[in-house]
């Protein structure tokens, strides 16, 4: 179970960070977009409902839920840069996936996704590695560095791919 909760682990924020590494997180951010739209573009129904593991989200909802908290990741980027160690706002990830619009085609979410992902690559290359030491805080998480959050949303999407890999190997197999 463990094991298809967290396919690639658990996230480890780093202590420090090479450009290497930044290199490596931007790259999977702004590569995420193509690789889920080539996974999802033509799955059908059964493929856009199904699930991981028992009472995980569905492949839609996990479209949808990398666009929602991808935008506030974006937000969080955007907010450490111009403003003095920001308070970054957490949000309800589970009710969130139950609003109206989950029900929305998985491609909305896409288009978004690849839009900002695009946008936030543009910014992240474009900045001095001294911008990655900016801070903000998080009211779960607590101090953070624009690098940790980098890190993270990489890690995030790629943790989501694996989940919508499985969920698509599961109705394959079956």
């Amino acid at each position: 179970m463990l094991k298809n909760q967290f396919p690639i682990g658990k996230f480890q924020k780093p202590d420090r960070y090479s450009v290497e590494d930044l290199n490596t997180w931007i790259d999977a951010i702004e590569e995420l977009p193509d690789i889920l739209t080539t996974l999802t573009t033509n799955a059908s129904a059964e493929e856009r409902h199904a699930i991981y593991r028992e009472g995980s989200f569905d492949v839609q909802t996990l479209i949808h839920h990398i666009a929602d908290s991808h935008m506030h990741g974006f937000i969080r980027t955007k907010q450490t840069l111009t403003e003095d160690h920001p308070f970054v706002t957490s949000f309800l990830q589970d009710a969130w996936a139950e609003a109206p619009d989950n029900q929305a085609p998985l491609e909305y979410s896409l288009e978004l996704i690849d839009g900002m992902h695009k946008r936030w690559a543009i910014l992240l290359r474009d900045l001095p590695i001294e911008a990655f030491d900016r801070t903000f805080y998080h009211p779960e998480e607590g101090e953070g560095r624009l690098a940790d959050l980098v890190a993270k949303m990489a890690w995030h999407g790629n943790h989501h791919l694996e989940h919508i890999k499985l969920a698509l190997k599961e109705i394959e197999e079956s």
